[in-house]
């Protein structure tokens, strides 16, 4: 019985310690199983916009699919609603597009790729970027068609990113919160007006 036990927990601390890997994403470069982060979405508004997202590494660590500066990211809609963009912002220059993506000709074949629109060669077929600010730091990823619930897709961003180069990502509490303080102050506007 102790020999069952003990083996037991060997085979599950094996199993927590085997690692990671994100198959959202095809191989590409050293990023051989797959994504180096994973964006999972929990909450969308009315238009299909991410407001809440947690950000994963894959374990081991597989750094950049170009050995430089160069991030494979999967995302997977685990909200009610189906997604159609996302807003991404950094301390870093993400959207710095320098023509080495995931779909550029220097990592051609890679699934998903063959006929994308996106000029800059890092996006799949449907995905596309916009709205990016002047130091690149900001942009949105757009989705077409959207993804639906338990849905997934990839793409590739500039900068060897990791789970803490993302930032702005409001949580599902702080929205309720403001929400719920913008409420209380817009009532007692209305009942000072009243008196």
């Amino acid at each position: 019985m102790k020999l069952s036990l003990l083996g037991g927990f060997f085979a599950l601390a094996a199993t927590a310690f085997a690692g990671v890997s994100f198959p959202e994403c095809p191989p590409v470069g050293n990023d051989t199983s797959g994504c180096e982060l994973l964006i999972t979405v929990t909450a969308v508004n009315g238009s299909g916009a991410a407001t809440a997202f947690s950000v994963a590494a894959s374990s081991p660590d597989l750094g950049p699919f170009d050995a430089y500066d160069d991030t494979l990211i999967g995302i997977l809609n685990s909200s009610s609603g189906v997604l159609d963009s996302i807003i991404l912002t950094s301390t870093v220059g993400i959207f710095g597009f320098d023509g080495d993506g995931a779909c550029s000709a220097g990592f051609a074949p890679i699934a998903g790729c063959a006929g994308s629109t996106d000029p800059s060669g890092y996006a799949p077929v449907g995905v596309t970027f916009s709205g990016i600010n002047g130091p690149q730091t900001s942009g949105t990823v757009n989705f077409s068609p959207g993804i639906a619930v338990a849905g997934s897709n990839w793409f590739s961003l500039e900068e060897p990113l990791t789970v803490n180069s993302f930032t702005g990502a409001p949580e599902p509490g702080s929205v309720t919160l403001l929400g719920g303080g913008l409420a209380a102050v817009l009532g007692l506007s209305r009942r000072r007006r009243r008196a």
